[in-house]
């Protein structure tokens, strides 16, 4: 049984194209030096002496520059194409972290934390674009999810390397360290992946999407997609719960204490890396994308709703993380895929960019949300409402495919007349 699954598990990642596997190795290489972004606020009250207070406004400014970044990496993109604004954007990184270096003053701290927000989240749009312009719709959802693994394995190192150089060394080389590894994101993308004269200009040669969509239309007027990213902007708030506020949930109402926290969260972790590949192998192309997002939903509707249930503290963290591992695994994916096959054309890098900003929008308001309505009527209404916000963010799936379906059909139709009229039929 096991030795199946692990051919299985191996078979998920044939065919994918080597660029996406240089692409997953150069996310690895930035994402291992994401030690600023763990440590900044402990390094803004216990190193710089700033007020929580402060601290917060500092970190307000950073998902402001997030926001700021999405939004410009996607008209970047498809103004001079993803390779550039990839490559400036982790060198510009790598300097505004080392930059970060003397600052004291707050003020100066804000606007500093905001560039390097800014600079680090224009690369995302420009990546997606990669992504879909170095894959075929065939592997593009393994792709994508390949690229996830890069991301998660060099979030799982980096606060373990960022702990030990501040223990070891001191804050400076925890800059240092990160800002230089950034700058070498960008040395590698040139050195494996040097440019191509035609990737600048490649997005205008997309004719009309599988849904219908102009290739030439805006996403800002594309209001299936605009219901699209804010259906996203709420499942993500659904989501994000896993970092801001079950962590307290499991250290107050279980009495865990950080190691026993930090297990539960490897095991999501685990269950990604091992489980997502040969998942999205198995199902990809078999059904829309959408349908996929929707059960993924129904896992994030049960992972809460196991806290309310009479569980011990020990089954309900392990049903709550295994259901919460699933649906990511069928909406993050698949989600991102479904923007990939819409956005073709030379909008591509702003679909990509409102997609981004869908996601900074939700890590602004996943922690406000949840602390002000345990702070109001506790940790269980809580649960309860994320449970209805999934159910309701399911319906709205549910009405988008159902309006998709019917434009595709209309497409359809439209394009056997004009093939009868070609003929003089």
């Amino acid at each position: 049984m096991l030795l199946k699954f692990y051919r299985h598990w191996l078979d998920s990642f044939s065919g994918i194209p080597k660029a996406i596997w240089l692409l997953a190795l150069i996310n690895l290489v930035n994402r291992l030096g994401s030690m600023v972004i763990v440590f900044i606020t402990i390094y803004l009250t216990k190193e710089l002496h700033f007020s929580i207070r402060e601290a917060g406004y500092v970190m307000g400014f950073f998902g402001a520059g997030a926001l700021a970044g999405a939004f410009l990496g996607g008209k970047l993109t498809d103004r001079f194409g993803y390779y550039p604004v990839q490559f400036w954007s982790l060198i510009a990184s790598g300097l505004v972290l080392i930059a970060l270096i003397p600052i004291r003053d707050f003020w100066v701290m804000c606007g500093a934390v905001f560039m390097m927000s800014l600079t680090g989240d224009v690369f995302r749009p420009a990546n997606s674009v990669a992504i879909a312009r170095n894959s075929s719709p065939e592997n593009r959802t393994r792709s994508i999810s390949l690229m996830r693994m890069a991301f998660n394995m060099g979030w799982t190192i980096a606060p373990a390397i960022g702990g030990v150089l501040v223990a070891a060394f001191g804050w400076f080389w925890l800059f240092w360290v990160d800002g230089l590894t950034c700058i070498a994101a960008a040395l590698v993308l040139r050195w494996l992946m040097p440019p191509k004269p035609a990737e600048a200009k490649n997005a205008t040669t997309a004719g009309k999407e599988h849904d219908g969509t102009p290739a030439s239309l805006s996403p800002y007027r594309d209001r299936p997609y605009l219901w699209f990213v804010l259906l996203t902007m709420m499942n993500a708030i659904v989501f994000m719960q896993l970092l801001w506020t079950v962590p307290v949930f499991w250290k107050d109402s279980f009495q865990w204490n950080e190691s026993n926290i930090g297990l539960m969260m490897a095991l999501n972790g685990l269950m990604v890396f091992l489980i997502e590949m040969p998942l999205v192998y198995r199902l990809e192309g078999r059904r829309p994308q959408l349908d996929y997002v929707r059960m993924g939903l129904l896992m994030y509707m049960a992972a809460y709703l196991s806290f309310v249930l009479p569980f011990g503290a020990v089954l309900a963290a392990v049903l709550f993380t295994v259901a919460i591992s699933m649906g990511e695994m069928f909406v993050m994916p698949f989600s991102s895929n479904y923007v990939y096959g819409r956005s073709a054309g030379t909008h591509q890098g702003q679909y990509m960019g409102l997609y981004t900003m869908a996601y900074s929008v939700s890590n602004i308001l996943a922690p406000l949300f949840g602390t002000q309505v345990i702070a109001a009527w506790g940790y269980y209404t809580l649960w309860w409402l994320l449970a209805l916000i999934a159910g309701i963010t399911w319906v709205g799936f549910w009405l988008l495919e159902k309006r998709n379906s019917r434009q595709q059909a209309a497409n359809a139709e439209m394009s056997e007349m004009e093939i009868v009229e070609g003929l003089g039929v």
